[in-house]
């Protein structure tokens, strides 16, 4: 992918310098390729309007493999599947993944019998600690589906699905990758997706930058003890309830939220349509939720 290797770096004050390392799969599964997000970054940049942006043409913001940010590697991935598969990623996804698990409410274009479906979206203001309201929502952040139907897929976002659909791609991976006795990872591939891949490279998030409309912080969800495997988050802290440490986790732009207990095995999830992400309704909601589910697992 030359123009992803082309992408310059970001520095302090907003000037832009070449990258000198190269930028490996590895590093893109591990959020260590120095990609952010326009609302989830290291550092500001004076000049980028958040409103219009495109993954790629936002600058890096360090040289790969020596930070960890959350950001559009997984755009990034998705372009490589499709590159080396020579399929679209929605064709890919339909083949290999949602066909053999039975999944058939998930989609990047919604078909018009299910738009009604679809529920709208909501906010909290533009300090993200107002009253939640249903917004109208835009071209980039439609209230109900998108204005017109997506033609360039993305790897990081993008899919309409349903949370029974969603809990079969649970069951799945909490099986170590199959459900219903159709296999779509081997066994030992799940196994390096939930260690740890990054060594000792931290994803403390102090000091990031966080839109306050879009995203709270990462506090409650990421600290020093925090690791990341090739898709997930790993919690190295056990919750009082019982999850274990080791489960590993991740979360959706609009307050959806899932983890995998594989010690106690256990996959939970909850679904809202939402922002800012992080938000602690939500939050506390989900960790009460899974107060009740360990106390029945006991």
């Amino acid at each position: 992918m030359p123009q992803m290797t082309s992408i310059p770096i970001m520095k302090a004050d907003g000037g832009l310098v070449e990258p000198k390392n190269v930028i490996t799969l590895h590093h893109l599964l591990t959020h260590t390729a120095g990609f952010g997000y326009p609302d989830i970054t290291y550092k500001q940049n004076p000049r980028f309007n958040k409103d219009s942006w495109n993954y790629e043409d936002f600058p890096r913001q360090f040289e790969s493999g020596t930070r960890f940010l959350y950001g559009t590697n997984t755009d990034w991935v998705g372009k490589i599947v499709e590159k080396v598969s020579g399929m679209s990623l929605e064709a890919y996804f339909r083949k290999y993944i949602f066909a053999p698990l039975g999944i058939n409410s998930t989609y990047f274009n919604v078909p018009e019998r299910d738009k009604k479906r679809i529920t709208s979206l909501g906010n909290r203001g533009p300090d993200g600690k107002g009253k939640l309201r249903e917004i109208d929502g835009d071209e980039y952040s439609p209230n109900r589906y998108p204005l017109k139907d997506v033609i360039d897929y993305s790897g990081g976002g993008g899919l309409f699905s349903t949370p029974n659909d969603f809990t079969k791609i649970l069951k799945c991976m909490l099986n170590y990758g199959a459900n219903k006795g159709r296999r779509v990872l081997k066994k030992a591939t799940v196994k390096e997706m939930i260690k740890n891949q990054i060594g000792e490279i931290s994803l403390d998030p102090t000091g990031w930058y966080f839109d306050p409309v879009r995203c709270c912080n990462f506090e409650g969800l990421m600290d020093g003890n925090s690791k990341w495997g090739l898709a997930f988050m790993i919690d190295n802290t056990p919750k009082s309830y019982g999850r274990k440490a080791g489960t590993v986790l991740w979360g959706g732009y609009r307050n959806t939220y899932f983890y995998l207990d594989y010690k106690s095995g256990i996959a939970a999830s909850i679904y809202s349509q939402h922002l800012p992400f992080n938000h602690e309704a939500t939050i506390t909601l989900f960790d009460k939720f899974s107060e009740v589910l360990y106390r029945v697992k006991k």
